[in-house]
């Protein structure tokens, strides 16, 4: 692939990052539902809902697990202990950590953009020093209210990419007057990685990295990170 120097674009740039997977190395959630388990309870429910995986899709077990969970604690004050827990610095991609972190000095715009629940991500951010202000925001799925009958859909997939489309929209930007940056680990990006300009993937995946790079302007994180500090 032919590299252009990125900070040569005068175009206003927009750094799109995933969450689960690429500025985190694992789901957050998930360790979340561990911790739950361990530390606050429910555990004949959780081992039940675990037990039943098989008959229903990930998704729709999740918005089953989080439903009842909203209906019985408030969420928010139990993302917001479990945040607080040193363990989790152990699993960020440390260095592109510390680029967000860069570009968010620099007064760049950045979207963080997670299936993941927003205020979870939001809680998490925040206690290590990024927080959601001017140029930077979080999207991500909503918690469940004590009252929902319903979850709302996950942020994923062409989802997300819509979700994208409207906040340019909402913001009167135009894709032919920006630069998109997108960092992401996972199939379900595809539909937001068509309208990026430089696609980093977070993947040891041989079939993966072949199928991005076949389909979609894909970048290697190390390449990317090499031509950017330039």
């Amino acid at each position: 692939m032919n590299i252009k120097k990125l900070n040569a674009i005068e175009k206003e740039n927009i750094y799109i990052f995933d969450f689960d997977g690429t500025l985190f190395r694992c789901d957050l959630l998930i360790l979340y539902v561990i911790y739950h388990f361990f530390i606050i309870g429910d555990k004949i429910f959780l081992i039940r809902s675990l037990i039943n995986i098989r008959m229903k899709t990930l998704s729709s077990k999740r918005k089953e697990i989080f439903l009842f969970l909203s209906k019985k604690y408030e969420m928010k004050d139990c993302f917001d202990n479990f945040a607080e827990n040193c363990l989790l610095k152990y699993f960020m991609r440390k260095r592109l950590f510390k680029f967000l972190k860069d570009v968010n000095n620099k007064n760049e715009t950045i979207f963080i953009m997670t299936a993941n629940y927003r205020y979870l991500v939001k809680s998490f951010l925040s206690k290590n020093n990024i927080i959601e202000k001017n140029r930077l925001e979080i999207f991500g799925t909503e918690l469940p209210k004590h009252n929902d009958r319903l979850h709302e859909n996950i942020l994923k997939g062409k989802l997300k990419a819509d979700k994208f489309l409207d906040i340019l929209k909402e913001k009167n930007k135009e894709l032919k007057n920006i630069t998109i940056h997108n960092f992401f680990d996972s199939y379900d990006d595809r539909f937001l990685c068509k309208y990026a300009n430089y696609n980093i993937l977070f993947s040891l995946s041989f079939v993966k990295r072949l199928f991005f790079k076949k389909d979609f302007n894909l970048i290697s994180y190390n390449d990317y990170l090499k031509v950017k500090l330039l």
